[in-house]
């Protein structure tokens, strides 16, 4: 259960990330640009919330000793989409009154200045926020390639030692063969030795009986 609240975990750091890279794109851009990257915020913003629904539910199933520690970090995503929420509102009423100032003669430095920084701390956090996403990406990655090549090592050992097999099998059935042989021929000399055996006795025999015979 832990392990799809932390799968949720992820999805919601690479929503984040590109939110916050979304909003910071706002206020470089006017017109249709603009109206894109805010429905693409927006649709971000839906799968957020979706997201964070499917994991307080996730949560609600977790032993007790647990739901403590995600309960808190459900808050803490809560309260990062609130601030989302809010940078996403104050970029498009910063668009508008520039857009608004497009047709004025009016200074306002200080604002633009405000709002420059404000977007360069929203971007650099969701630079950071995409590496972290990419230096997990990567060592998922590397996990992955390690255990296929541990695979890979454990098939090449389980061939060689299905080779060895073969070739073991192989001998054993040409050293039978080679005992069925000496068996024949074992066998082929004992009837062979029985039957000159019994022509001796038999010369034997009939010799003694000629000896043995009285002449008439």
């Amino acid at each position: 259960m832990s392990t799809l609240i932390e799968s949720y975990e992820q999805q919601y750091s690479n929503l984040s990330a590109e939110i916050t890279v979304t909003i910071g794109k706002l206020g470089n851009s006017l017109g249709a640009e603009k109206q894109g990257h805010i429905r693409h915020a927006d649709k971000l913003f839906d799968e957020l919330a979706e997201l964070l629904e499917q994991m307080e539910l996730e949560i609600k199933e977790l032993p007790a000793k647990d739901k403590q520690k995600y309960r808190t970090r459900l808050a803490s995503y809560k309260a990062e989409n609130k601030k989302l929420l809010a940078d996403m509102k104050r970029a498009k009423l910063g668009l508008n009154a520039r857009e608004e100032l497009l047709g004025e003669e009016v200074n306002d430095s200080e604002d633009q200045r405000t709002r420059l920084l404000d977007n360069t701390e929203t971007l650099e956090r969701g630079s950071r926020r995409l590496q972290d996403g990419y230096r997990v990406i990567l060592e998922t990655e590397q996990m992955g390639a390690q255990i296929l090549n541990d695979l890979s090592d454990q098939r090449e050992t389980i061939q060689r030692s299905r080779n060895r097999l073969e070739e073991t099998n192989t001998a054993l059935g040409k050293s039978s063969r080679v005992l069925s042989g000496m068996m024949k021929r074992i066998i082929q000399n004992k009837v062979l030795l029985v039957f000159v055996i019994f022509i001796i006795l038999f010369v034997i025999v009939m010799a003694i009986y000629f000896i043995a015979r009285p002449k008439r």
